[in-house]
């Protein structure tokens, strides 16, 4: 009777370790996937930061009046509640027409982060040129430099005049457009204006044109059908006549997000 005893006292403590051992198991592995879903959720606020990042700068870039260069540090929900750090930067040095915008996300925040994501979306149209779906016509035309070649999107190409002062440069835009500034590539341009027409015969000069920086153009807004660049020199060219209007939105770039 004894050793019966004994055997079910052994078998007893097997049993007794045996689920100890398996509760002991399942309450580790709760507690890791605990962690994992608290740092899994982490992450995507992290994320989430960093696409606010990204939205903020496209709003200061088109409609905070901020340029490429600018950047920004922001707790949008509180201290310790999540940081953003979003730069921007032009992405075509000299020509300044695209831009790349980065953003990081941070949790809590990006002295002390458990969780950090990175948004970026690189080379964004920064203006839309009117010009390209323009028509183009000139006072005078030197051999294959046609007007044409000054709205093709290449500074390889070019328009000519064959005569020395008095030259213009038309753009049609087939259908009324707000514009606001010009960007201008040139050769042998000693001076210039800028006109505006909706009928072609009565034309207006723009209103406060400033140029800057150089070859920069901005001015008064106007909404009209016709442009005429006017200019004078010895037989000018025009390697690209650009056309904007400033408070259209950004366009959109390529995305990559770093997990």
């Amino acid at each position: 009777m004894s050793d019966r005893k004994g055997v079910v006292l052994i078998l007893t403590f097997i049993v007794m370790v045996t689920l100890a051992a398996i509760t002991a198991a399942f309450l580790y592995m709760t507690s890791i996937q605990v962690r994992a879903s608290g740092r899994s959720l982490a992450d995507v606020r992290a994320f989430q930061l960093a696409q606010a990042g990204v939205a903020k700068a496209r709003w200061a870039l088109s409609r905070g009046g901020q340029s490429a260069g600018w950047g920004e540090t922001a707790s949008p929900f509180g201290a310790g509640q999540g940081t953003y750090v979003v730069t921007t930067a032009y992405s075509d040095l000299p020509t300044r027409e695209h831009v790349t915008i980065t953003s990081g996300g941070y949790i809590p925040d990006n002295s002390n982060f458990i969780a950090r994501r990175q948004v970026v979306e690189s080379d964004v149209p920064i203006r839309n040129n009117l010009s390209l779906s323009a028509t183009a016509s000139a006072s005078s035309v030197q051999g294959s430099n046609t007007p044409d070649r000054a709205i093709d999107g290449s500074r390889a190409t070019r328009w000519r005049s064959n005569i020395k002062n008095g030259s213009w440069l038309k753009l049609d835009f087939d259908s009324p457009l707000t514009f606001d500034g010009v960007i201008y590539y040139d050769s042998g341009i000693s001076s210039y204006s800028i006109d505006y027409s909706n009928d072609d015969l009565v034309w207006q000069p723009v209103v406060n044109p400033v140029e800057s920086p150089h070859r920069t153009v901005n001015f008064n807004p106007v909404t009209a059908r016709y442009l005429r660049f006017n200019v004078n020199g010895n037989r000018p060219s025009v390697m690209e006549l650009e056309t904007y209007n400033t408070a259209q939105p950004l366009g959109k770039g390529e995305f990559t997000t770093l997990w």
